[in-house]
């Protein structure tokens, strides 16, 4: 098992900088940067940044959104980012959630597999030096791109339908659908006849598990710390049906979510989230309990990864910092 960061750039860049040089340090694999303009700092000018400031550790979008960057931006700039760290950039994609809540757009309006299926499609062909037909008609390509640029294109997707695009368009999966390996079975199973309709084996896809993360020897500040991005996760789909009180949970979150408090453990949506979501959705707890459900979650053979995404601190919440070398030393190390 590999683990990775996601990180909510709501931080200053040099801030993130040194945190991915400390991801590096400590052994994540890849650091993910969200793609969230009016809540964290922009998404490429951070991966630039941090792809000067390291030497390793791969770095890509987590993920990036169609409504508010034309594909064509969104192909350069990753290949530009190729050019400067060859082998090193990978491209997570989907259909976004505080990029368009804070723009007021609807998850409905937005969250649609043509919408996956289209931009998967462009960007495959303008990273391969290809051309491309635009909205307006026109052929076009990226004119400076002398050779194609292989870079994976990971698929986000929480409940069936997104998780079986995922399946079918991506070389890589990210699931945001659960840290409860009855659930994560029951997502791979969408994944599995997404890829099956496009010839692919489950075992083709590298499939990583996307989740909310805190540890600290205090149990009760850590599952505190997580519940902002439990919230979160509740307002995306599952893949299994949810009893009528997990439903009515879930319908006040999403009432009452705040886009623009989404990148802070302090954020007041936090105090809607149960208990039993906590589990359902996220790592959180002391050093042992995280190392018990990680093991659970290593029987599952088909996930290769975890990126765990620690909030930034509210008052009185726990350093970014210092979760991240918690979780490296007393987890990562035991299940290595």
């Amino acid at each position: 098992m590999k683990f990775d960061i996601g990180i909510l750039a709501n931080q200053p860049v040099e801030t993130i900088v040194r945190q991915v040089q400390l991801a590096e340090s400590l052994g994540y694999h890849t650091a993910w940067i969200a793609d969230s303009h009016l809540v964290c700092r922009e998404l490429y000018v951070t991966l630039t940044a941090c792809v000067l400031g390291t030497k390793r550790i791969r770095l890509g979008p987590g993920v990036t959104v169609p409504h508010t960057r034309h594909i064509s931006v969104t192909a350069s700039a990753m290949v530009s980012l190729h050019e400067l760290a060859p082998g090193r950039i990978v491209l997570g994609v989907g259909t976004g959630d505080s990029s368009a809540g804070t723009l007021g757009l609807k998850m409905e309006k937005v969250a649609r597999v043509a919408t996956l299926e289209s931009m998967t499609h462009a960007l495959r062909r303008l990273t391969a030096a290809d051309s491309l037909q635009f909205e307006s008609g026109a052929q076009g390509r990226i004119a400076w791109l002398d050779r194609p640029h292989a870079i994976p294109l990971y698929v986000a997707g929480s409940g069936p339908k997104m998780l079986a695009a995922a399946g079918r368009l991506g070389d890589g999966v990210i699931m945001y659908s659960s840290t409860s390996p009855p659930i994560i079975e029951a997502a791979l199973s969408h994944i599995a006849a997404g890829a099956q309709a496009a010839g692919k084996a489950l075992e083709e896809l590298n499939i990583v598990i996307w989740a909310p993360m805190s540890v600290a020897h205090d149990r009760a500040l850590a599952r505190d710390h997580v519940r902002g991005r439990v919230a979160s996760a509740m307002r995306h789909p599952l893949p299994i049906e949810l009893d009528a009180e997990d439903r009515a949970a879930v319908e006040r979150v999403r009432r009452q979510y705040d886009f623009f408090q989404h990148a802070t453990a302090a954020s007041t949506h936090r105090e809607l989230v149960p208990e039993r979501f906590v589990d359902l959705l996220a790592l959180a707890g002391n050093p042992d309990e995280i190392v018990e459900r990680v093991r659970a979650i290593e029987k599952i053979p088909q996930i290769s990864r975890i990126v765990v995404l620690p909030q930034v601190p509210g008052e009185s919440f726990i350093e970014r910092e210092h979760i991240l070398r918690l979780f490296a030393a007393e987890v990562m190390a035991r299940v290595a």
